[in-house]
């Protein structure tokens, strides 16, 4: 009978440590963008200026945008500050301070949010050692 309860409450303490493992408010960077939010509207009209480099059948209403697509989106758009206008670099920066831990993941390793940071860390080559190629 001991061993039982020892067994059992090896499985629940497994359980617990495993169940804690996992987040389910962290964003999900494949989850859609609803059409009806704020984020949707500033990078439709940073689109529609020209500054987010992406196609406007990305908004049609058949479409998902994804978090991850927004991202790169606000990417290119703060790459092209010096072309909008006050408004749009408001917008801008709202939609940089909301997703300022997605903006840390951008491209390249770079990071965006200024320009003037240095990359958080330098990409792991898996090919260090090999002098074949």
């Amino acid at each position: 009978m001991k061993r039982l309860g020892l067994i059992l409450l090896t499985l629940a303490v497994l359980a617990c440590g495993t169940a804690s493992a996992y987040n389910p408010y962290a964003p999900n960077p494949f989850d859609a963008i609803e059409q009806d939010s704020w984020e949707y509207k500033y990078i439709l009209d940073l689109t529609k200026a020209g500054l987010t480099g992406a196609d406007m059948a990305k908004f049609s209403p058949s479409y998902a945008l994804t978090r991850v697509e927004m991202r790169d989106m606000l990417v290119t758009a703060l790459k092209n500050r010096s072309r909008a206008t006050a408004a749009q670099q408001k917008e801008m920066d709202r939609l940089a301070s909301e997703y300022a831990d997605d903006l840390n993941y951008a491209r390249d390793g770079e990071t965006v949010k200024t320009g003037t940071e240095a990359p958080a860390g330098i990409p792991f080559d898996w090919k260090q050692g090999d002098k074949t190629t």
